[in-house]
């Protein structure tokens, strides 16, 4: 609808100051003309919006102008409730901000919309933490407020945190912000031009610095975030087994492997129980491991021929390690068996 688009039209321009029209074009997924004629329409109404020419021309907006959010349509009230979390906010001291701006919100949502905005926002719950307690490593406290005044504040950071090796490392960093990825928080700065992303669970000290930041307003943290994830995936290897599993443990393997399908094998079941002879994709060989010792006596690898080597080599030195402890340890029997 034309109506949505110059809605659309306006918020990117009070966003940005002002853009060129191709780039509007392309946003809006219209022509450069019809965006040219949206000007028009829109300045003829007394929106005082203009087009510059020009290298550095484009289309711009009186900065002084505001625009109503009564211009939200049903499903963008919708959406825009079902999207609230309290997840990000609490962490970083928002908590009641967002109570209160969210409040203002809906008053300023059409009050036709308003009772199936606040029903959508009473039917999702957002929460990436899971079934689990958060462990204390992932828990926010000194450091973490530490880190976020410095995003804040846009000033440089001092920090000492934990290579996966264990190897203590300081650095000083200029930081661009905070990421929550899952149950999470990652710290995204430079470091001599480079762009970290840094687990705050492993910061152990961080002090902010009087030096200020560059101007970053050109960085866009959400598109660097999406190309280390990209990098950080292309660095497995991915692994497909034929395994033989009991049906009991379908949903099981739904829920861990990457996926999981039905396939014929000349080979029978391991016992008369009822069995499944499935196509299971992992990430990785240790992917793969690892779920596969979860399902223990319950999955049973035909092929790769390596990966069933492999966890035949795991479980005996499991087994080995476990009777060596036995003979040591006087609260279990010979063999390893824990007396009853």
């Amino acid at each position: 609808m034309r109506a949505d688009r110059l809605l659309s039209l306006l918020w990117l321009l009070r966003a940005h100051g002002g853009m060129p029209a191709p780039e509007l074009a392309q946003r809006l997924e219209v022509s450069r003309r019809t965006v040219l004629r949206d000007v028009e329409a829109l300045s003829a109404a007394g929106v005082p919006v203009w087009c510059e020419r020009g290298p550095c021309g484009g289309v711009r907006i009186d900065p002084g102008f505001r625009i109503d959010v009564t211009g939200l349509n049903h499903e963008e009230s919708r959406a825009l409730f079902a999207g609230l979390t309290t997840w990000g906010a609490v962490p970083l001291g928002l908590g009641e901000a967002l109570t209160s701006a969210v409040r203002k919100l809906l008053a300023a949502v059409p009050s036709g919309q308003r009772e199936g905005s606040v029903d959508i926002a009473s039917r999702i719950v957002i929460d990436p933490q899971g079934w689990l307690p958060l462990p204390d490593r992932e828990r926010t406290g000194p450091v973490f407020r530490t880190v976020q005044k410095a995003v804040f504040t846009r000033h440089q950071l001092r920090m000492v945190y934990r290579r996966k090796s264990r190897t203590a490392v300081q650095s000083v960093v200029e930081p661009h912000g905070l990421i929550a990825a899952g149950r999470s928080w990652y710290l995204c700065a430079s470091h001599d031009g480079d762009i970290r992303f840094t687990r705050l669970s492993r910061i152990e000290e961080a002090e902010v610095l009087t030096e200020e930041c560059p101007d970053d307003s050109g960085f866009d943290m959400t598109a660097a975030w999406q190309k280390r994830r990209e990098e950080f995936l292309e660095t497995f290897e991915a692994v497909t087994a034929t395994v033989w599993v009991r049906d009991e443990r379908w949903s099981d393997v739904q829920e861990w492997t990457l996926r999981a399908t039905m396939t014929d094998v000349d080979d029978s079941p391991p016992d008369e129980d009822e069995w499944t002879c499935l196509q299971l994709e992992f990430m990785d060989h240790l992917h793969a491991m690892t779920i596969l010792l979860r399902l223990g006596s319950d999955a049973c690898v035909i092929t790769p021929k390596r990966l069933r080597q492999d966890l035949i080599d795991y479980l005996g030195l499991m087994l080995a390690q476990y009777r060596a402890d036995g003979a040591r340890c006087p609260n279990v029997e010979a063999g390893g068996r824990i007396p009853s």
